[in-house]
């Protein structure tokens, strides 16, 4: 879909800008603000040293409205209609003033190049694909811009996620010099071993997904129901986080019997077939058998009233606390429902009713962030000082006691009742999510598939905050991936050939209901291989080009639309074996994907450039497209998401690069 970010720079010559050859723009843009640039790039103004010229370049089938707003640090709106600064209308270079102490800048991009021509190596994601091309020169153009031409600012911001505050290159222990004016913070020379750790090594570690024993199994704020030690009534256990689920507000939390009701309406879910948007739901009938019978038995023998769960015997394990940083909309155009601070999680597996070990079912508790402002809920200063608090987490040793009380100080905000007062019962939650394969009795009309459902808090009169299974978001029904030619197969393939801008731009949101008949899915399963050679393993594809009304034209419009679906990223697209985080039992920390980690994962996962140590999950297009040499792309996602987190804290809002920095953040849109 997009170049690199400084594909365009050269594009432009020497003395003003030039649009490039104009194309189709896509049918229809809806509501859909910008998504990443292509490339930034800044123009000094002759006579002024407190302003330059900012232009933001979106190719047509990214960006064509005539102008977009964003908040950073102030109010910025960049143009293409050929008005003010703006030099040509609908070139796709979108143009704004700035503030700017262009000499500091100046000094600081000086400063930058010499260490980026030591040592800096290309590199970016898109979608989450890792893109690295170790023979660009990202370096800023100091000749050009002082001959007041537009210059591209992308490689130094870019850079930020590699040297993250200050100019400090790999293995540097400097304290770090001034970003834009700004001191920036210390770097890692208080920690332990930091002459082998960068600042964006130990983000990756300490700040994103956190799967160290010392954290998911503190005793403090965990309960282990093997051993029965811990704390039963710990912030981070599955049944406290059900209990403020289940509370009404802050000060009434649900009783031990209301929380049991509560836990066995969701369970109850499984028990019987449900039919949800049209789409047949089959119980999962071991439900009974595997957690809630054991469960109920061993709350009875303790002595807890008949019928009453007791949460000491919860058969769930927590894996992993989640910063989802990298899912926050950036966009001024964000709706109510909508955070522009992601999302944090709890991962937690399903455990054997007789601690023989894990099972294969995994529970995650996920929360949209929200942090109330007054004059913007997506302010630059306020969405700057909650990504600071996940970045403070690299100042302390993981698992440590002070590193524990740092990360609850974070999770409280979002996982507790009364964190967002206009959510049912105050909740924070967006959706609780599970993925399993171990409640269902297989047979010859039901296969043993893994399958993935939703709940989300109900808001109908007289089941308020009830747990409500629901559709399974950017996912179709199976019935629309059989891969055939029928009419099902093809009211998929048209979703997607119609709205293939919208997908290549990452900007898609699978309808509930499409040509006026239910779409999304109410439950989905791997039907298939989850890994293997292609195109064996399972992914969303209509059929060959022999039958153009179910063939999606476009190669990367597939991938990026199999890949946005649950069962397309836990399969083929990403050579995942169905869950990205593996159940594991207790004393042992969770194994996690390669798409996730840049390593093979678990259950006959195929890395396609046959090299293990490049810190890249190397994964071939799972519908072989293009026919002649399908495409192979590499993945490490807690890489993008770390770099991501680090270039936006490394800047203060308003200055050159943290504008630039939001022009060209990526966040993804995708439930996963």
């Amino acid at each position: 879909m997009t170049s690199s970010p400084l594909s365009y720079k050269d594009k432009l010559s020497d003395g003003a800008m030039y649009g490039l050859p104009s194309g189709d723009g896509p049918s229809s843009q809806g509501d859909y603000p910008p998504s990443s640039a292509d490339d930034v790039l800044v123009q000094r103004i002759s006579g002024d040293n407190d302003h330059m010229l900012m232009m933001a370049y979106y190719s047509k089938e990214n960006y064509s409205g005539p102008s977009f707003t964003i908040e950073n640090g102030y109010t910025i709106t960049f143009r293409d209609d050929g008005q003010g600064d703006d030099k040509v209308a609908g070139d796709g270079f979108y143009t704004a003033r700035i503030t700017a102490d262009v000499k500091a800048f100046r000094e600081q991009a000086k400063d930058m190049n010499k260490q980026m021509k030591k040592d800096y190596k290309a590199t970016k994601y898109h979608d989450r694909e890792r893109i690295a091309d170790p023979n660009a020169d990202e370096s800023f153009d100091l000749s050009k811009f002082d001959s007041h031409n537009p210059t591209s600012v992308s490689g130094m911001t870019l850079a930020l996620s590699d040297y993250g505050p200050g100019i400090v290159g790999p293995k540097s222990k400097s304290k770090g010099l001034a970003v834009n004016g700004a001191i920036a913070a210390p770097t890692l020379e208080a920690l332990d071993a930091t002459d082998a750790t960068t600042t964006l090594d130990s983000i990756k570690q300490n700040c994103i997904m956190i799967t160290n024993v010392g954290v998911v199994e503190d005793s403090t704020r965990t309960w282990n129901y093997c051993t029965q030690k811990g704390n039963v009534r710990g912030p981070w256990t599955f049944g406290t986080l059900m209990r403020e689920l289940a509370s009404k507000t802050p000060t009434q939390k649900a009783s031990d019997s209301e929380l049991s009701v509560y836990v066995k309406n969701w369970l109850a879910n499984w028990s019987t077939s449900q039919t949800i948007n049209g789409d047949p739901v089959p119980a999962r009938t071991l439900v009974d058998s595997i957690i809630l019978a054991p469960w109920l038995a061993k709350s009875r023998n303790a002595g807890a009233p008949a019928g009453q769960l007791d949460m000491r015997f919860a058969p769930f394990k927590l894996m992993a606390i989640v910063n989802r940083y990298d899912s926050r909309n950036v966009s001024p155009f964000a709706g109510p429902f909508f955070s522009g601070f992601g999302e944090g999680r709890f991962v937690f597996c399903l455990i054997d009713a007789n601690c023989g070990g894990p099972l294969q079912f995994t529970v995650i508790f996920e929360y949209r962030i929200h942090i109330p402002n007054t004059t913007n809920a997506n302010a630059c200063s306020t969405r700057l000082a909650w990504a600071q608090q996940w970045v403070n987490l690299k100042n302390f040793r993981l698992g440590s006691a002070a590193y524990n009380v740092a990360l609850q100080n974070i999770t409280d905000q979002f996982s507790k009742c009364g964190t967002n007062t206009g959510r049912p019962n105050q909740s924070s939650l967006n959706a609780l999510r599970t993925n399993e394969i171990a409640l269902v009795l297989p047979g010859p009309t039901n296969p043993k598939r893994w399958e993935f459902r939703e709940f989300t808090l109900d808001n109908s009169t007289g089941n308020v905050g009830n747990l409500k299974e629901t559709t399974i978001g950017q996912t179709p029904a199976d019935k629309y991936n059989v891969q055939v030619v029928n009419a099902d197969v093809q009211r998929m393939v048209n979703y997607v050939n119609q709205n293939q801008s919208i997908i290549l731009n990452i900007r898609d949101t699978v309808p509930l209901t499409f040509d006026g008949v239910p779409f999304l899915a109410g439950a989905t399963r791997v039907n298939g291989a989850a890994t293997g050679q292609p195109p064996g393993a399972y992914h969303w594809d209509g059929t060959g080009s022999g039958n153009t009304s179910t063939f999606i034209t476009d190669d990367k419009t597939r991938y990026f639309f199999s890949l946005g679906t649950c069962v397309g990223c836990h399969a083929g697209e990403t050579q995942t074996a169905f869950t990205q985080i593996n159940p594991v039992f207790f004393g042992r920390e969770a194994k996690l994907s390669g798409f996730l980690s840049g390593t093979p994962g678990s259950g006959g996962a195929v890395e396609f450039d046959n090299d293990s140590s490049n810190g890249l999950m190397a994964v071939k297009d799972a519908a072989m497209r293009p026919s002649t040499n399908p495409t192979v792309r590499s993945f490490n996602d807690i890489d993008r998401r770390a770099r991501d987190l680090l270039s936006f804290v490394s800047t203060s809002c308003g200055t050159t690069l943290a504008i630039s920095s939001e022009l060209l953040a990526d966040p993804t849109n995708m439930v996963h």
